[in-house]
């Protein structure tokens, strides 16, 4: 039976930077006390894992080659013991957990989420299917068959996209047509439109994403949208800044946009500029009912007669290889990962093998 109502949580604090295994445990410290605040999701941000390269937006490329070299040493694999360790931490305190992280899958890093179960398995894991900008120069494209965001949970169908994919129509047009009920919009760091520099346009500022994509994509979907934010401290300033340059000092304008929009676009909760931590909201899919009944573009509201949206999630590989009937055989990156495989060996198999082995060898 689905839950309705339940209490969530957003982060919004500074990632370890450049440092995959503290990053890694102040996720692990995060879930904790979610789970211990009664929680049943918590959403991270974007890159959360080794944070996110706003750096490249403000570097050369001779610059950022030394930075690129330790970012991609400090991103998470999603076979890894760190991943294993964080689902784990879902599984202990029970709870969902939508993890935004730098991908390393061979030599190439994606922008990347899974969501993880209370049982710690990865039950949706997703790439942002195209860098913005500059993002260009750290990652590669996601494939079709690691775009789809919305996932059937006991929360609701619950939704995922990074960055400016929140604020992509066909994205959300797909999302919409999965029934999202509940949705994590995950940001990266921003600085305040108040740094704004011409001709950059506004769009590329916080407040353009916190404060109009963010409760647009709650109206025209008609879901709870919770929004995690990076955050910067003048130590992370230090550390995101190349060698030889004078690092800013007054990290405030980065901070403090983090948001959680009802279905109706209105505002449940956002910090102060100081805080770092969670934001909690108590979910409640019912108000889900209200705004669908007014558009629901999945339903009523729609005319799929006229317009539709032709999705292909196959993967592409470089290398495709004849199925044994002559056909092209099929793909799936879920399964190449291992994503399939149990998180631990089941322990009443482990115990039976042991106790088969010691029969063997007293016999």
């Amino acid at each position: 039976m689905p839950l309705t109502k339940y209490k969530a949580a957003a982060v919004t604090s500074e990632p370890g930077w450049f440092d995959l295994e503290a990053g890694v445990q102040k996720t692990i410290n995060f879930i904790i006390e979610a789970g211990q605040a009664g929680c049943k999701l918590v959403a991270f941000p974007e890159v959360w894992i080794p944070g996110y390269p706003y750096w490249m937006w403000k570097v050369t490329y001779l610059q950022s080659l030394p930075m690129l070299k330790k970012y991609r040493e400090n991103s998470m694999s999603v076979d890894s013991e760190e991943m294993r360790r964080i689902r784990r931490a879902a599984r202990d305190n029970q709870i969902y957990v939508s993890l935004g992280f730098s991908e390393i899958d061979h030599a190439t890093l994606f922008l990347a989420q899974v969501l993880i179960d209370p049982e710690g398995k990865v039950i949706n894991h997703r790439r942002k299917i195209k860098p913005t900008h500059v993002e260009k120069l750290v990652y590669g494209d996601g494939s079709g068959d690691t775009f789809l965001s919305v996932t059937e949970t006991e929360l609701g169908r619950l939704g995922q996209l990074n960055c400016w994919e929140n604020m992509n129509p066909f994205l959300k047009s797909l999302n919409v047509s999965a029934g999202e009920q509940i949705h994590v919009a995950a940001w990266p760091v921003y600085p305040s439109q108040v740094r704004q520099v011409h001709p950059d346009p506004v769009t590329n500022y916080a407040e353009t994403a916190s404060d109009l994509v963010t409760p647009n994509y709650a109206i025209e979907t008609g879901t709870w949208v919770l929004a995690p934010f990076q955050r910067l401290s003048a130590e992370g300033l230090k550390k995101t800044t190349p060698e030889g340059v004078e690092p800013e000092t007054d990290p405030s304008d980065y901070n403090g946009h983090a948001r959680i929009f009802r279905p109706d676009g209105s505002l449940v909760i956002k910090p102060d500029k100081d805080f770092d931590g969670l934001l909690f909201v108590d979910i409640d899919l019912n108000e889900t009912h209200l705004t669908k009944v007014l558009a629901d573009f999945e339903g009523h509201y729609m005319r799929p007669d006229l317009i539709r949206l032709l999705v292909d999630t196959r993967r592409k590989n470089l290398i495709t290889e004849a199925d044994p009937s002559g056909g092209i055989a099929s793909y799936s990156t879920y399964k190449r990962l291992g994503l399939d495989r149990p998180l631990d060996p089941p322990k009443l198999e482990k115990h039976g093998q042991e106790a088969a082995e010691a029969v063997g060898s007293s016999q």
